[in-house]
C-alpha cells in the first residue's frame, strides 16, 4: 500500500470511519506528504531553492502520477506551501487516498443522513489490514530500535496529523512516542530529499492543526 494509505488508515476509527480527534485538517497537508514522500523514496523528487521540483519519468500509479505532475505547477515560495497546496491540485488528497482503498475493498463507503446534512463513513472492512499496520507504528512509537524508511515516514507524520492516542494509546508510553516521532528519520537512513519534504509536511500539518483549534475556539 502507499504510505499515505497506511497514514489514513491510522487516521480512522475502524468502526465508526471517520478521522479520530477530529484530525482531517492537519491529515489532509500530511497525507499530501506521504504522497510527495513516496516520490522522494523512488528517487522522483529534487529540491528546487527552498521548493520541490518532480523529475524522472512519472510512476505507474494513477495518484502519484498525478501528484508528479501537480507537483511542477502549483505554486508556492517554500515546499510546505506547495505541500498545502496540492491538496485541490490533485482534486482533493482525502478522496483520492479513500478511494483507493475503497477500490481494494480495504474501507468502506457509507452515507448516513443526520438530520439534514449526510456524513460519509469509511469503517474499515479487512480489520487485519489496520491491524498490522497499527501494531508495526506502536511497535515504532514505543521502541528503540531502528526503523526502516517507509515505518519512519508514516511515524513522523503521525505526530502533527493528531495521531499520538493511536501509536501510543497507552498514556506512559507518550513521552517515548513523541521522541520517536520527533526522531524517526533522523536515525532512519532516508534520502536528504525525503527528511526534507517530511520536515516541510510536519510544519504545514502543525500549522493547519493550529489554525483548526483556533477556528474551533471561535465558533464555540
Amino acid at each position: 500500500m502507499l504510505l499515505a494509505e497506511d497514514l489514513l488508515l491510522l487516521a480512522l476509527d475502524p468502526d465508526a470511519g471517520t478521522p479520530v480527534n477530529s484530525s482531517r485538517e492537519p491529515l489532509g497537508v500530511a497525507l499530501c506528504g506521504a504522497l510527495v514522500a513516496e516520490l522522494g523514496l523512488a528517487g522522483l523528487v529534487e529540491e528546487d531553492g527552498r521548493r520541490l521540483a518532480p523529475i524522472g519519468a512519472r510512476p505507474d500509479h494513477p495518484l502519484l502520477a498525478d501528484v508528479h505532475a501537480a507537483l511542477g505547477t502549483v505554486r508556492g515560495r517554500r515546499a510546505a506551501d506547495q505541500l498545502r497546496r496540492l491538496d485541490s491540485a490533485i482534486g482533493g488528497v482525502w478522496a483520492r487516498v479513500v478511494d483507493g482503498l475503497v477500490d481494494a475493498g480495504v474501507v468502506g463507503r457509507r452515507r448516513d443522513r443526520v438530520l439534514i446534512v449526510r456524513i460519509t463513513h469509511h469503517p474499515v472492512l479487512r480489520t487485519e489490514v489496520r491491524d498490522e499496520m497499527v501494531r508495526r507504528m506502536q511497535a515504532a512509537a514505543t521502541g528503540d530500535g531502528p526503523l526502516d524508511a517507509r515505518t519512519a515516514t508514516v511515524l513522523a507524520l503521525s505526530g502533527p496529523s493528531r495521531l499520538l492516542e493511536v501509536v501510543a494509546p497507552a498514556r506512559a508510553d507518550r513521552r517515548q512516542a513523541k521522541t520517536r516521532i520527533a526522531d524517526a528519520t533522523e536515525q532512519t537512513p532516508v534520502a536528504p530529499i525525503v527528511r526534507k519534504v517530511i520536515q516541510e509536511a510536519q510544519q504545514a500539518a502543525a500549522a493547519a492543526a493550529s489554525t483548526a483549534v483556533i477556528a474551533s475556539t471561535a465558533s464555540g
